[in-house]
């Protein structure tokens, strides 16, 4: 089990680089994209030795992504993920009875998160704040910036960003994703998608142990018609734009 101070600066850019990967390997794949994502798994060779389950993790889904057919990934993620798919990518989707305490303050507190560091969603393309690959797009951040100021000795800066990302990671990325591992396992997801969805559980967990941090997971989606209670609403009223990175 490897704990925070077990990981250098550069494997730490190493697991935001493979949340950068999972963040555009979660998006509708339009022309190009399966090049693009099958580059990324290159890049990236492999992760630290040490986590055997992420390692295998990555190299399952690098193995299924060099399989895959551009139309074929095309009607599995309409079937998956697009309007009323079975899967949705949305955090608030998922949820327990805080989830039912209120849809918009949650939307407001990862919202919160973004502005805190200086990030506002992209105007091209926009999505809600809590669609996985903003959360994951957000998170790789925090790890870059956790990286460098280890690499630079700013002890403060370093501090306030851990805590971020402990914090996020708890209140909002560490609680659904399992969930949203299930789901698309329990919809009989092609390997591309299975397998991408099981890299994403196996570093989520990953940095759930190595910053100690104690989730209450979610266990499954709500009702459809619970979340159809909010449709009447602007559900960017009030909201930052998606996350982008720095320029």
């Amino acid at each position: 089990m490897q704990t925070s101070a077990s990981l250098t600066a550069g494997a730490l850019l190493g697991r935001a680089a493979l949340l950068r990967l999972l963040a555009q390997a979660f998006t509708y794949p339009a022309d190009g994209h399966r090049y693009e994502v099958r580059r990324q798994f290159e890049r990236i060779a492999r992760m630290d030795g040490r986590d055997l389950e992420l390692c295998r993790a990555l190299e399952r889904a690098r193995r299924a992504w060099n399989r895959a057919a551009d139309s074929a990934l095309q009607e599995e993620y309409a079937r998956l993920f697009l309007a009323r798919g079975l899967v949705s990518l949305h955090e608030t989707a998922y949820g327990d009875g805080r989830r039912i305490a209120g849809r918009a303050a949650e939307l407001a507190d990862i919202g919160g998160f973004y502005t805190a560091f200086g990030l506002r969603m992209a105007e091209a393309d926009p999505d809600l704040p809590d669609h996985l690959c903003s959360e994951l797009e957000f998170y790789s951040l925090l790890l870059v910036k956790l990286a460098y100021a280890d690499g630079g000795g700013w002890s403060p800066k370093r501090e306030i960003t851990r805590r971020a990302a402990a914090k996020f990671l708890g209140q909002h990325l560490g609680r659904w994703t399992g969930a949203l591992t299930k789901e698309i396992r329990t919809h009989s997801a092609a390997s591309p998608y299975r397998e991408l969805a099981e890299l994403l559980d196996a570093l989520i967990s990953a940095e759930i142990r190595r910053t100690k941090t104690r989730p209450a997971l979610l266990n499954g989606r709500l009702p459809r018609d619970f979340m159809q209670q909010d449709a009447f609403l602007c559900p960017r009223e009030g909201l930052p734009e998606p996350v982008q990175g720095p320029a």
